[in-house]
């Protein structure tokens, strides 16, 4: 039987959208993830109490020092849209002074977090 670890790497693989994904983690019981942006690091934590870390790259991303609302909601548009891959969001979100992220895939109200030193931004997750 496959890993949770092994489920979460094959989401990935498999789905073709955002929403497709964030549907399949809530069917595994992912209830939040939060993504380190330096390092992709990310932390999942299921509705049993469990988590799961997938460790992120040796090439860590420097971050802006200023946070930059409206550089966040372009790269989150243009990754939407498909003019970036999730590489170039990250880098994007980067310079965008985002630290890390969060996403809460429990509730009516499913969002995801963008967070850096001196201001965030929510976006609302579709499904």
């Amino acid at each position: 039987m496959d890993t949770l670890h092994e489920k979460i790497n094959a989401i990935y693989k498999t789905a073709k959208s955002y929403p497709e994904v964030v549907e399949r983690l809530i069917a595994l019981g992912i209830q939040t993830y939060t993504v380190d942006v330096a390092s992709s690091t990310i932390l999942y934590r299921n509705s049993e109490g469990r988590h799961v870390i997938h460790p992120g790259t040796h090439d860590l991303r420097l971050i802006s020092a200023a946070f930059d609302t409206k550089k966040v909601i372009q790269a989150i548009r243009d990754n939407q849209q498909g003019k970036s891959d999730y590489s170039g969001f990250m880098n994007a979100i980067a310079e965008a002074g985002v630290r890390f992220y969060e996403a809460t895939l429990v509730g009516a109200e499913k969002r995801v977090t963008y967070i850096g030193p001196q201001d965030h931004y929510e976006e609302k997750i579709s499904l």
